[in-house]
């Protein structure tokens, strides 16, 4: 398990994150564009930078160990560049499709009342959006070279 959750002060700081950013949201539900105008850009920017702190490998900082092979530490930040590119992509698919499916108008769906609700609407269409990113090869391949490297560092570390 990632050491950050035994952080209570993480925990705290990413609780604080999320209330923020649920605000924002609701914020954006009640922008001064008019009645039942919603500004996707602010809701957009919440929820990806949100989701890049999310899928942002923790653990090791921007500068390597002094006890790690430069070949090794290189390699690893390439790797979670893509990775981290991977995971914003996916934020912007996920909020493309938070923004259509509360501009639906589907007869048979119930409105969108309450956070919870709300919350619910953008945990599907995250799935959604990770579910289809993570059948590429793409997706695979970032996964797998993050995870060798991560394995080369430890190497050069040890």
């Amino acid at each position: 398990m990632d050491e950050r959750f035994s952080d209570p002060l993480f925990l705290q700081r990413t609780l604080s994150e999320y209330a923020q950013g649920f605000a924002a949201l609701a914020g954006a539900f009640r922008a001064p564009a008019g009645p039942g105008a919603v500004d996707f850009g602010t809701i957009q920017q919440s929820l990806v930078a949100g989701y890049q702190r999310l899928f942002t490998p923790g653990g090791l900082d921007a500068a390597a160990p002094p006890s790690v092979s430069g070949a090794a530490f290189e390699r690893y930040r390439r790797a979670a560049a893509c990775t981290t590119e991977l995971a914003a992509s996916i934020a912007h698919d996920a909020s493309r499709r938070l923004a259509e499916a509360l501009v639906a108008s589907d007869p048979g769906a119930s409105p969108i009342t309450s956070l919870r609700e709300l919350h619910a609407l953008w945990i599907d269409c995250g799935e959604a959006a990770y579910a289809e990113a993570a059948r590429r090869e793409e997706f695979a391949s970032a996964q797998a070279e993050l995870l060798m490297a991560l394995v080369e560092l430890r190497a050069a570390a040890a």
